[in-house]
């Protein structure tokens, strides 16, 4: 997964298992022991989750649960982006 890929992951405003597993690189049951580490303190402190068909948590708690660093990877975002567009301006002329 590139950062950009990355950064359009981690701006969804919620999680759900498979999100969890690209973010970690782990396997579905690491990622779902994580969703549910979560959960339990979300509601450990009180609060409630969205009840549906399948279980999500905020991107925004799983993002400080992995320790991620959200200015590194949008300012890698950004410069991979601009690469891009040279290589593809670059591509043009020849």
């Amino acid at each position: 997964m590139n950062y950009g890929e990355l950064f359009a992951l981690i701006s969804k405003q919620w999680a759900n298992v498979n999100d969890i597993k690209q973010l970690c690189g782990n396997g579905r049951d690491k990622a779902r022991r994580i969703r549910n580490e979560i959960e339990s303190d979300i509601i450990k402190n009180g609060k409630k989750l969205l009840a549906g068909k399948e279980k999500k948590v905020p991107m925004s708690k799983v993002i400080d649960y992995l320790n991620m660093d959200i200015d590194y990877i949008a300012k890698m975002a950004m410069l991979e982006k601009r690469i891009n567009n040279d290589r593809s301006k670059i591509n043009g002329y020849i």
